[in-house]
């Protein structure tokens, strides 16, 4: 079971919903494009410069931002506690257990961006060793892509589609750690509390990624997640413009 490559596939998944595909185009052609518009047509690591493009990039160069106080500090037992607490040795934590060291610091997840590139990459090794830290990361990223998803209110066949349609090639667990977060409704802040220290900003960022921020719900989502990470207005600002999206404050 890998946490991070079933990220990748919902994050794939994402992007093709949103119309990266013919973005990719795009910048193939020498157009101009976001680092998500081009995510599906980037290899993870370029090789004249060592660095992570797309969506890999993005998340390395947010690694460690955050201007502000957090309102709902990290839980202290780390991410096993709070994947633990929401269904018990029957669910999340169930399947995750033992992938989550406690106390998850961000030098334990670092280049968690380019891991995440790699996976995205055509050419992944599906035999890649990745850390249990970055493991632990990829599951708070992915319950918070589900629950963007499913701020407005609902999770529409359209949004969960989105989510599911590229986990052909998941396994059972895989699968079924998805399916489970679907069911979860979580607040801003019970969502805040799993996140490890130093990766706000990322968290933020894949959150951002799950929804179309047409719906007020989603606004109000989003503000309130970044007030309980602490994240600054501007720095949240730069996110969206990095992502090609409208920004959140004015």
């Amino acid at each position: 079971m890998s946490l991070m490559r079933t990220l990748a596939r919902v994050a794939m998944g994402v992007a093709v919903a949103k119309g990266a595909r013919a973005l990719t185009q795009n910048a193939r052609a020498g157009k101009s494009g976001t680092v998500l518009d081009d995510m599906l047509g980037r290899r993870g690591t370029t090789a004249r410069t060592g660095q992570t493009g797309g969506l890999g990039g993005l998340l390395d160069s947010l690694q460690g931002r955050q201007g502000g106080t957090r309102r709902t500090p990290p839980s202290s037992g780390g991410l096993s506690d709070m994947l633990g607490g929401l269904a018990g040795a029957g669910g999340l934590g169930g399947l995750i257990g033992g992938l989550t060291g406690a106390g998850t610091h961000p030098r334990e997840t670092g280049h968690f961006g380019q891991t995440l590139q790699s996976q995205i990459d055509t050419t992944a090794d599906p035999q890649a060793h990745i850390p249990p830290e970055q493991e632990g990361l990829a599951a708070v990223m992915l319950l918070a892509m589900v629950q963007a998803a499913q701020a407005d209110g609902t999770l529409d066949d359209t949004e969960r589609s989105r989510i599911m349609e590229h986990l052909d090639g998941a396994t059972a667990q895989e699968r079924a750690f998805v399916e489970d977060a679907m069911t979860r409704r979580m607040s801003a802040a019970e969502l805040a509390a799993g996140v490890p220290q130093g990766a706000e900003a990322q968290v933020y960022a894949m959150a951002l990624m799950a929804i179309d921020l047409d719906h007020p719900a989603e606004v109000d989502f989003l503000r309130s997640f970044a007030d309980e990470l602490g994240l600054r207005s501007d720095d949240v600002n730069d996110i969206h413009a990095k992502a090609g999206v409208v920004p959140l404050y004015s």
